[in-house]
């Protein structure tokens, strides 16, 4: 656990930007999670792109934050956020992101708090810090100017999730794109990102070095599986990232069998409403009023104990760390006919990790055997080796920034994107890096 003492524990340095660009990662620097970055140029502009923290057990968190102009928010998840109330408590600078992000922020905070409750995990802020946050976030539309200091920035879409952006920053000296997490590929929620032109590009790298299997055909396959699960007699549980993965497999199961029974439970709920009431950042939104019509959805312990009797569950949490996938799993564990199926990424040291690694996790302190079939599925809204490669030629940088990124995606990446002719930059947390332009 790390605790912040304004003014003491920040890494950023003291002395002022001469000549350049300094990007100084708080977290996120060579690890996936804990995203948060510093940028500074010579007119003395500094602003933080993302603050996050990463939740595994126990969760790690970046380092603190210096005194910024502003922040800006690339999306709604965790490794993204989960640090911001603390952003608004200490410094109380703009908060900037798209309207949906705005609106799904503090049910994030608020369910961070209470898991961290019945951890024992400490949080660096509190319920009063999200309160003030409120007071200084405000909402940006795509493509709309913003000027912070001697910087105008705008914002693009991102794909990877509805609502999820990318910041174009327009610096004297030169144009930088950050992408946040990015996915170039239409999802069934939201259509891929565009490379916009840049001269310094900051891109993720969560899957560098590595492909993705077909979009369709892993679809196909999860819908193949779910199918089979419920011919055997099973249920088939699916845990699901609150915003993203779980309206994704409930727009997915809607399309390839409207019979299915289909039951929805935890966060979600309330994440899809808020995608409701903000449309213009869905594909196809109005297809949501049939799907909410049609999937069941969970508000009961009488609902729970129905769903145990349907065909599927579909869940938070994502990574089976907390939330009601833990109720289903307690009562299907010795279930050989049901299914597990996972379909997103599993940070390390969480249930999700353990049950995919040794078929069983942590459930209410007991670590606990899962008789259940277990299987894993690629539906990942991040972009791929090739995708992210391309889309860096694309931008046309002469400087390539790599994070969000494990140690083995490093060199592959790092040498496919030098390949275009671009220089690239492999930040260490808590180490300025200094660009000359």
């Amino acid at each position: 656990m790390v605790f912040y003492t304004p003014g003491r524990t920040t890494s950023y340095p003291q002395d002022k930007v001469d000549s350049g660009v300094r990007f100084h990662f708080l977290g996120g620097a060579q690890e996936v999670g804990n995203v948060g970055c510093v940028i500074e140029d010579k007119t003395g502009t500094r602003l933080l792109v993302d603050y996050g923290l990463s939740p595994g057990d126990p969760p790690t968190y970046p380092d603190e934050c210096p005194s910024i102009d502003a922040a800006i928010i690339t999306h709604g998840h965790l490794d993204h956020i989960g640090m911001v109330p603390w952003i608004s408590a200490n410094h109380g600078c703009p908060i900037y992101s798209t309207d949906l992000t705005e609106a799904l922020a503090p049910m994030m905070w608020h369910d961070t708090y209470k898991i961290s409750k019945i951890e024992g995990h400490p949080l660096p802020w509190d319920k009063r810090d999200i309160e003030e946050t409120a007071d200084v976030w405000e909402s940006v539309q795509f493509g709309e100017i913003r000027n912070t200091g001697k910087w105008s920035w705008k914002l693009h879409p991102a794909g990877h999730v509805p609502g999820a952006a990318m910041i174009e920053l327009e610096l004297p000296e030169c144009r930088i794109l950050w992408t946040g997490d990015i996915d170039v590929r239409d999802s069934p929620n939201v259509s891929g990102a565009k490379p916009i032109s840049t001269d310094i590009l900051v891109m993720e790298g969560t899957y560098g070095g590595r492909e993705h299997p077909d979009r369709k055909e892993e679809e196909a396959r999860f819908i193949q599986k779910i199918q089979e699960v419920v011919a055997r007699g099973g249920v088939a549980i699916v845990p699901a990232f609150a915003s993203g993965r779980g309206q994704d497999i409930l727009r997915l199961l809607y399309h390839a069998d409207p019979n299915l029974r289909v039951h929805y439970d935890g966060m979600g709920k309330r994440v899809t409403r808020h995608w409701m009431d903000h449309p213009h950042h869905i594909k196809n939104a109005e297809e949501w009023d049939k799907i909410w019509r049609w999937v069941r959805r969970i508000s009961s312990k009488s609902d729970r104990k129905k769903a145990l009797h349907g065909d599927v569950i579909v869940t938070t949490s994502g990574m089976l760390k907390g939330g009601p996938v833990l109720w289903y799993l307690n009562r299907l564990k010795e279930d050989p006919e049901s299914a597990v199926l996972i379909t997103g990424y599993q940070a390390e040291g969480t249930g999700g990790e353990m049950l995919l690694e040794e078929g069983k996790l942590p459930i209410y302190g007991t670590i606990t055997k899962i008789a259940c079939e277990v299987e894993r599925y690629y539906l990942s809204n991040h972009c791929g080796h090739n995708h992210l490669v391309e889309f860096a030629k694309n931008t046309g940088a002469k400087h390539v920034v790599l994070f969000h990124l494990p140690d083995e995606a490093i060199e592959p990446l790092r040498a496919s994107i030098e390949e275009n002719g671009q220089r690239v930059h492999v930040p260490k947390n808590s180490i300025p890096l200094d660009i000359e332009f």
